[in-house]
């Protein structure tokens, strides 16, 4: 039962934003809606039809708001349910008001959190997949984001995963039908080519998606970008001056930045974050040395870690640990040597300037306080990050539950194929795989994973 609560009862909620606004939508569902709608409205609606109704409330019969009524009988709802939407005027008094109508009525109660959602999944108008990417979709911050929700809602992993699961059933029943009839003649034999094809076939398209990837990771959480350098490189200029706000203090004295700073960044519709650490260096500050631990920790974990030093000084080499990581090199503070770098870097100029052979193995050369190359640097910028989050119209994996099931379900397959074993541990290793498909699915062996993705959803929806 879901959320401990009583599932027969009919639900209602607000499914439009909270606070001041024009409209307000409120969602009913459940086997009273019908019933609901009579005592508010006192008359039947055509389905599907929008209907400008008087709201009135049946205890005392004066008008509560005058509203757009929509009405769905089951199972032609989202939810499969008998449902409603009430489109009424969005001030606060007026959406308090219906509610403690709703609230007084028999069999009603306020839906918890993605309760609609849930319902659909149970009634079978969505799957599994479908409601991980409406999940998506509500919390989507960009473009891409939206676009990676609605590929994903498209049901090609769906169709796949039932494909596969149709392959693997056909031979499991072929290898029941020998156990059970070993003695027939015309009965096909388990360990036939055919067999060995079926399982091949499905292996290798399960093989494709369980390679690791974060592509689908950084599209729903965004690419992390570290900026990290020696102190007073520049590292908080730089972030303030590609947010195109103050973020973080910017002072001449170094180790200002003590802790992470994270802006979060749409980049041409790609979700970005990027931090501020610490500037790294010996030190005795406990302070300091903190910082910088953290800035090290949170390295390890980026996708992609920008290595600032001033083009006059010295060049100070990255630290080792952030080397297994993508690692770009930029020149910054060159308002210094601004007219050099407008008129073309040399390398004479270069080395003169302090920078050295450093100059050419840089990804850019900036100014956060001119703005000379910051521009350049944010196209290069979204050019990565692009490039690491697009995704095709091809089958992919967008979550790490969709990933478990599909590596549950080819180690299986694999494992029928690579013992010589008898065709009962066969047939019960292509058994674990077909469930893990329906797990994938949602079918089967999922409840704990809907607690916990309908408690991410907004109430309402």
């Amino acid at each position: 039962m879901a959320y401990g609560l009583d599932e027969r009862q009919t639900i209602f909620a607000l499914a439009s934003g909270v606070g001041k606004a024009a409209i307000a939508v409120i969602r009913i569902s459940g086997r009273s809606t019908a019933k609901v709608l009579e005592a508010l409205i006192g008359r039947s609606l055509e389905p599907r039809v929008a209907s400008y109704c008087a709201l009135a409330d049946p205890r005392g019969d004066h008008i509560l708001d005058q509203a757009i009524v929509l009405w769905f009988p089951g199972p032609n709802s989202f939810t499969g349910e008998d449902s409603a939407e009430l489109q009424v005027h969005g001030a606060r008094a007026v959406i308090a008001a219906i509610f403690k109508v709703l609230h007084s009525m028999e069999d009603l109660r306020l839906a918890q959190p993605g309760e609609f959602a849930r319902r659909s999944l149970e009634n079978g108008k969505l799957s599994l997949i479908q409601i991980e990417a409406l999940g998506d979709l509500i919390n989507s911050e960009t473009e891409q984001q939206r676009l990676f929700a609605i590929a994903q809602a498209s049901g090609k992993l769906q169709q796949a995963a039932e494909e596969w699961r149709r392959l693997l059933i056909g031979a499991l029943v072929s290898i029941e039908a020998e156990l059970d009839f070993s003695d027939e003649p015309d009965v096909p034999r388990a360990k036939s080519p055919k067999w060995q094809a079926i399982c091949k076939e499905v292996l290798t398209s399960l093989g494709r998606l369980t390679i690791e990837d974060r592509q689908t990771e950084c599209l729903r959480y965004g690419l992390t970008v570290m900026i990290a350098g020696p102190p007073n490189a520049g590292k908080s200029s730089l972030l303030n001056a590609i947010s195109k706000r103050d973020v973080a203090i910017v002072s001449e004295r170094a180790g200002t930045t003590r802790d992470l700073i994270e802006v979060k960044l749409d980049l041409g519709g790609f979700p970005v974050n990027l931090i501020d650490t610490a500037g790294i260096q010996i030190t005795d500050d406990a302070i300091e040395r903190e910082g910088i631990e953290r800035a090290r920790k949170k390295g390890a974990l980026s996708d992609l870690v920008l290595w600032l030093t001033p083009i006059d000084e010295k060049y100070t080499p990255p630290p080792e640990y952030f080397y297994h990581r993508p690692l770009w090199h930029i020149l910054t503070k060159a308002d210094s040597v601004e007219k050099a770098i407008g008129a073309g870097l040399s390398t004479k100029s270069a080395k003169e300037f302090g920078a050295g052979e450093w100059a050419f193995r840089s990804q850019s050369i900036v100014s956060a306080k001119s703005g000379l190359g910051v521009e350049q640097f944010i196209d290069q910028l979204q050019s990565y990050a692009a490039e690491k989050m697009s995704v095709d119209d091809s089958v992919f994996v967008a979550n790490e539950r969709q990933r478990m099931s599909i590596a549950m379900a080819e180690e299986a397959v694999r494992s029928a194929m690579g013992r010589n074993v008898p065709l009962e541990v066969i047939a019960d290793d292509l058994r674990r795989a077909c469930f893990s498909l329906e797990q994938l699915i949602g079918k089967v062996g999922v409840e704990d994973v809907l607690d916990q993705l309908f408690g991410q959803f907004c109430i309402g929806k």
